[in-house]
């Protein structure tokens, strides 16, 4: 496969059965891949849903169809995104009713989940419920700050450039909607992405462990987009 092959979009309810199963196959390490497929699209739905949030994929149009070969989830302003995905009654509702469903039948995932994660989350839960919407304040918010929530590309086209343009998608973006930083979160040692963003120009910020012991890096980047006039997404087609 090439970049002639390849379109780079934006993801549309349709594409999310694919960016589900595509997620849970290449990233599985965290809580909400091991809910399953019907949550993870649920999840990617809110960043559909957001006008705070975007997200892209690389299609692979053929005579037999489409193919989402890679997906890039993110937010512009990660604050206003967690704020309305909460404020967001259905949207909660729908996630928690999903996870649900999904630890019902996984009991050693509800194990897990009530030893992690049932206190933090069922609070905020209930205030997401109970809580009045908040007035409108006068005071100017900070710069905001975005957040690649997750880049997945199908293991035949790692190393093609698909990736790096996505995150190039992402930071343009981010840039264009005034957030001045860009931040993200992978695993630590060889299993994470590290090398990957370092190579972008990503800088390692700090380590800690997960709810579930699991190592993890946060990374930094200045939110100016990347001039490579020789990039992927100059040898494939780019759609609005």
């Amino acid at each position: 496969m090439t970049a002639n092959d390849l379109v780079l979009r934006g993801t549309t309810a349709a594409d999310l059965d694919a960016t589900a199963q595509l997620h849970i196959e290449q990233l599985p390490v965290g809580f909400f891949p091991a809910l399953g497929p019907r949550f993870m699209r649920r999840w990617h739905r809110t960043f559909l849903d957001s006008p705070h949030a975007v997200a892209f994929v690389a299609e692979r149009r053929c005579d037999s169809g489409e193919d989402v070969c890679a997906f890039l989830f993110g937010s512009t302003d990660e604050s206003a995104h967690m704020r309305a995905v909460l404020a967001d009654r259905r949207c909660m509702l729908a996630l928690a009713s999903t996870a649900a469903l999904s630890l019902l039948h996984h009991p050693p995932l509800a194990v897990r989940f009530l030893r992690t994660r049932a206190g933090p989350w069922t609070r905020r839960l209930l205030r997401t419920i109970t809580s009045r919407p908040a007035a409108h304040s006068a005071q100017i918010d900070p710069v905001p700050v975005a957040l690649l929530a997750a880049v997945a590309v199908r293991p035949p086209l790692r190393g093609s450039g698909v990736g790096a343009c996505l995150v190039e998608l992402f930071l343009t973006r981010a840039h264009e909607r005034g957030a001045a930083t860009a931040e993200l979160l992978t695993s630590a040692g060889p299993d994470g992405a590290g090398a990957f963003y370092e190579h972008l120009g990503w800088s390692p910020v700090r380590e800690h462990l997960t709810r579930d012991g699991v190592a993890v890096r946060s990374y930094r980047h200045p939110v100016v987009p990347p001039a490579r006039p020789d990039s992927f997404c100059d040898r494939c087609g780019t759609d609005p």
